[in-house]
């Protein structure tokens, strides 16, 4: 904190080659991040890192060294003064049609009182406590909004994993969205080279112009943005190609199918070849070290991709080289790989609200620049802007009764425990080197990931208060799955206000992802329709809910009864073993949690829990036969308390 201003630096970094060979390119790239953000005597109040491709190019395989990467950054000396931190990692790759391989990385310094994320399913900011990761399958993580661009935006591709992931904060009381985003590259030099504006980048207009209008067409509240990814814009090749060889002769080399594969360049004369060209390829021989790293003004009116929208946003001064595609030796930081025209793909842009909420004076420089100038950073080095926001601008809780917000000075500067959280479940005093963040994560498909890394998964089981082994995440999930088959004839229910993350762009009338307005219920998304998924078991958010007295039978073995408006019983008959039922003590009233199921089991919501919670057996059918039909509606604010509320 400086005055009544909040220090932030905001960075976006495209992590895909630093995970094909983390022994030796994590410690490098680390390194530089820890001296940029941290280390320096700008030390920033809030660290935004927004990464892509997590878990490298081949992600199938690389997937499980993200555990390593962030227990690293969780670890590390530079960032324990950082006691609040979210970090939301899209990690599901057997989710094809929604994953997006984004990671959204928050760490806010004890210095600020003051710091809230927004829930974007219960429209309401919730404060930010402790160090809370969230890994796996995300798409009912209610503090991010997520969404994976639609195919055809991309026609040249049979399959993507570009999107967008949003999130929303107050630090201070100034409001703003921040959005980690990723679009197309260019897939080949000869193609891009053929028109101006390129294919490719009508492709990344269209999308970035959809989700700009997306963010404008939302049902929420207007703020200022600062979105910043890997925009993967490119120089105009075509104008850029025609200076370089405007004195030079062209020869074309043709492959399969008759199509140029390869185009030469040489001079006039003697036939020495200046330029080289191919579909991934792009060799200026000994001038183009020189050209890319030492001339940047000069390229500056071949970055063009960013007019296309000036009326929505702004960029900061670029003064630094081209942030792609440097070399990826980890001895050689400097150099650029002679495999595509080295660009400017990875920016930081931000609304022209947004310019409002930053002070830039000669007291409070702006700072826009590349991390790792001179280390290895992977094929693309990070990008970052520092800057300092002013407190209580922008769209401030006291003019939008959506987002109001109401603590006092005392709470906010109350004492803060240093906890750790994984998927929800709080990780005790427990040595980070013992932990792997994809014990606590549901996959949608888990026999679809690799072997190697499903066999990196434990069965993870925690132990309670009397040193007593629980029963684990993943042996719960096996049991809830069970009740799927109750809710899919469960008549008339509808889910309550839903939030999906990346169903939207894919319309269809059963749609998960419309939007609704406060209190609206949509009752064409059935659970059969739209089954929901969360993520985790413990302090289930109850999002289906079982009338006072209402009785269920699934036909599979299964039967359900609200015996009260807090009192849920559960029986497995029929030749299943075991019973179960909970008893909620604290305010609401009760419901049973059931989503969507797969192969692999059931994924349950975290929230916070009840005052205590009591967990009372059940058995026996005559129990469940006793209640009378009520149909009054239990309340939509109830948590669920305790893991029995899902053990069926």
């Amino acid at each position: 904190m400086e005055g009544d201003t909040t220090k932030a630096m905001l960075v976006t970094a495209n992590v895909g080659s630093i995970f094909e060979e983390p022994e030796t390119m994590f410690p490098s790239w680390l390194s530089a991040f820890y001296q940029a953000s941290c280390l320096n005597v700008n030390q920033p109040s809030i660290v935004a890192l927004h990464c892509q491709e997590v878990g490298g190019k081949n992600y199938e395989a690389s997937m499980q060294h993200v555990n390593h990467f962030i227990k690293t950054l969780l670890a590390c000396e530079e960032l324990q003064k950082y006691d609040r931190a979210r970090i939301i990692l899209d990690e599901d790759y057997t989710a094809s049609d929604k994953f997006t391989a984004l990671g959204s990385l928050y760490f806010i310094h004890q210095d600020v009182p003051n710091v809230l994320i927004w829930d974007f399913v219960d429209c309401k900011f919730i404060e930010v406590e402790g160090r809370e990761v969230l890994s796996g399958n995300i798409e009912n993580v209610p503090i991010k909004e997520k969404a994976k661009f639609p195919q055809h935006f991309f026609p040249e591709f049979k399959w993507s994993r570009k999107g967008f992931l949003r999130t929303r904060w107050s630090v201070n009381n100034c409001i703003f969205d921040l959005v980690n985003i990723h679009l197309f590259h260019d897939a080949s030099n000869i193609v891009a080279m053929q028109s101006s504006p390129s294919v490719y980048a009508e492709n990344r207009q269209r999308a970035l112009l959809h989700t700009l209008q997306r963010f404008e067409n939302d049902k929420y509240s207007k703020v200022p943005l600062f979105i910043f990814g890997d925009f993967n814009f490119r120089l105009d090749s075509n104008l850029l190609i025609q200076e370089l060889t405007s004195k030079l002769v062209a020869k074309q080399f043709r492959g399969k199918k008759d199509q140029v594969n390869k185009i030469e360049y040489t001079e006039e004369g003697n036939g020495k070849v200046l330029l080289t060209i191919g579909s991934k390829s792009f060799d200026y021989y000994e001038k183009h070290s020189d050209l890319f790293s030492n001339m940047n003004k000069w390229l500056h009116q071949y970055d063009t991709e960013f007019q296309s929208y000036r009326e929505q946003l702004m960029e900061f001064e670029i003064s630094f080289p081209p942030s792609y595609p440097f070399c990826e030796n980890v001895k050689d930081g400097v150099s650029y790989m002679k495999t595509r025209v080295p660009s400017w793909c990875d920016r930081i842009l931000l609304t022209h609200s947004a310019k409002d909420i930053i002070v830039q004076d000669l007291s409070h420089p702006v700072l826009y620049d590349i991390i790792g100038k001179e280390s290895c950073m992977g094929d693309h080095k990070p990008v970052y802007l520092f800057f300092h926001i002013k407190p209580g601008k922008g769209k401030s809780p006291a003019e939008d009764q959506t987002l109001l917000v109401s603590s006092t000075t005392s709470e906010l500067l109350r004492s803060r425990a240093r906890t750790l959280s994984i998927n929800g479940e709080l990780v005790g005093n427990v040595d980070m080197e013992a932990i792997n963040i994809h014990d606590y994560a549901v996959f949608e498909q888990e026999q679809n990931l690799i072997e190697e890394f499903r066999e990196s998964i434990k069965n993870k089981a925690s132990k309670d208060s009397d040193g007593d082994k629980k029963r684990s995440f993943q042996d719960v999930v096996r049991d809830v799955r069970t009740m799927e088959k109750v809710l899919k004839q469960w008549p008339g229910r509808s889910l309550d206000r839903h939030h999906s993350s990346s169903s939207e762009d894919y319309p269809s009338d059963d749609s998960e992802g419309k939007s609704l307005a406060d209190g609206e219920r949509d009752d064409a998304n059935s659970v059969e329709a739209s089954p929901l998924l969360v993520d985790h078991n413990e302090n289930c958010r109850v999002v289906h809910y079982l009338q006072a007295a209402d009785i269920v039978n699934s036909g599979e073995g299964v039967q359900a009864n609200a015996v009260s408006e807090r009192d849920v019983e559960v029986t497995l008959v029929g030749g299943t073993q075991g019973s179960g039922g909970c008893r909620d003590k604290s305010s609401g009233k009760a419901g049973v949690v059931m989503l969507a199921q797969h192969d692999d089991g059931v994924h349950v919501e975290s929230s916070n829990p009840p005052a205590s919670s009591n967990p009372v057996n059940q058995s026996g059918r005559e129990q469940l036969q006793s209640g009378k039909n009520d149909q009054t509606s239990p309340s939509a604010d109830f948590f669920a308390g305790c893991c029995s509320c899902v053990l069926f």
